[in-house]
């Protein structure tokens, strides 16, 4: 991924405006993404900021590593929409913007007189993206939705644990699902925009992103009935297999992968016993199975079953730590962890986009931006006054 700080964007959203003003995870990543494909997107913070600036490890000037994470190429600015002249400040950027992104619950910004209702009588073409825990009706439309939350109500808590001690994720997957879903909306209803002429609204309940993802493989498996199988089969399919001196994560659905395997552990003998010779006999004699691999796994080193698996070209890999993930020779390969030097904080390490676009490939202009760095820049762009200006910031 092309680094140029002070660039100009190259991606496939140049030119678009978005107005972020999101907070945490779900708004900011999607906020991100935008802005990696082009967008000049302006985070809007109230005047002690965004509540990621103050989380996850060690602050650095005004922010954390967690906060730079979801903030780059981004300019930023201080608004408080409980004001009067914030709030006006506000609908006049947003006449003019091509996108809306925020992550309030359900009404908060109607209340605060900047809703969708209002924005699109200025700017029929504009694109407002909400971003809640629930989605805006139902009867826990207005309740507090953290990552947390959505994990329990979708259930994964007793899929990756038991139904007697069930365990949530310790990473903010409803959270960046949320804005993953987010930011392909946007980018969907800007392209119906250039065929219409005209804005629209999109909700995004993490509720449903994350429990659609979730539950495509978990109901889609049932949907004509209940399967009669062996429970060891999720241990056959879904394990982190012993090795002599680690893990590793095997797959061998397919006769070939099971051959494949019996090569890289030394058990060829395997090859032809009838139990295992077939997808439908593997299943049936999962349990069996599930003995074998494991006590062949078992006598050989996590590096020894890699090899082998290279050779091979088996569906076979490591069980990675982080630092195991950043050593990986692939990840190197794809330069996905660079790093970013933060004024006034240092340097510190992100990860790339993943999308590759051949003729408008993605770039980063801009690293995540300190408190209000661009607060008088973007508003003078607007067409406010320098006093107009002084005054909101003197409020700030």
């Amino acid at each position: 991924m092309h680094v140029e700080i002070g660039g100009k964007p190259t991606g496939p959203l140049a030119g678009v405006r978005v107005l972020d003003l999101s907070t945490i995870v779900s708004g900011p990543l999607c906020g991100q993404i935008l802005g990696d494909m082009g967008a000049d997107v302006i985070k809007i913070e109230t005047p002690i900021g965004d509540s990621a600036r103050y989380m996850g490890g060690a602050r650095a000037a005004d922010m954390t590593g967690f906060f730079v994470q979801m903030n780059r190429n981004k300019r930023g600015i201080v608004l408080d929409l409980k004001s009067e002249r914030g709030a006006a400040a506000f609908r006049r950027l947003a006449s003019q913007a091509d996108v809306v992104l925020e992550n309030f619950r359900p009404g908060v910004l109607d209340r605060l007189g900047v809703g969708w209702d209002v924005l699109r009588r200025e700017n029929p073409r504009l694109v407002y993206a909400a971003i809640s825990g629930f989605g805006p009706e139902g009867p826990s439309a207005e309740l507090p939705a953290y990552d947390m939350v959505i994990q329990a109500v979708s259930g994964i808590a007793k899929m990756i644990g038991t139904k007697e001690a069930p365990r949530l994720v310790s990473n903010l997957l409803a959270d960046k699902t949320a804005g993953l879903n987010a930011a392909f909306a946007i980018a969907a209803a800007l392209y119906a925009r250039e065929r219409t002429g005209e804005g629209q609204r999109i909700d995004i309940p993490m509720l449903d992103a994350f429990g659609g993802f979730v539950h495509l493989d978990q109901i889609g498996a049932t949907a004509f009935g209940e399967m009669q199988e062996s429970s060891a089969v999720g241990e056959l399919l879904f394990r982190a297999w012993e090795t002599r001196d680690g893990h590793v994560a095997v797959l061998v659905i397919e006769d070939h992968q099971f051959v494949s395997f019996c090569r890289i552990v030394g058990r060829e003998d395997l090859i032809g016993d009838e139990r295992f010779a077939s997808l439908v006999g593997r299943m049936t004699n999962a349990a069996a199975l599930v003995d074998v691999m494991q006590g062949a796994l078992r006598e050989r080193t996590t590096a020894e079953i890699v090899e082998g698996a290279r050779r091979e070209r088996a569906p076979i890999a490591a069980i990675n730590d982080l630092e195991g993930f950043l050593a990986d020779a692939q990840v190197r390969a794809n330069g996905l962890v660079f790093e970013l030097e933060q004024p006034g904080a240092g340097r510190a390490p992100v990860l790339r986009s993943a999308p590759r676009f051949s003729s408008t490939p993605s770039n980063v202009r801009r690293p995540a931006p300190n408190l209000g760095a661009h607060t008088r820049e973007v508003l003078a762009e607007a067409g406010l006054e320098a006093d107009e200006i002084e005054a909101l910031l003197s409020r700030s």
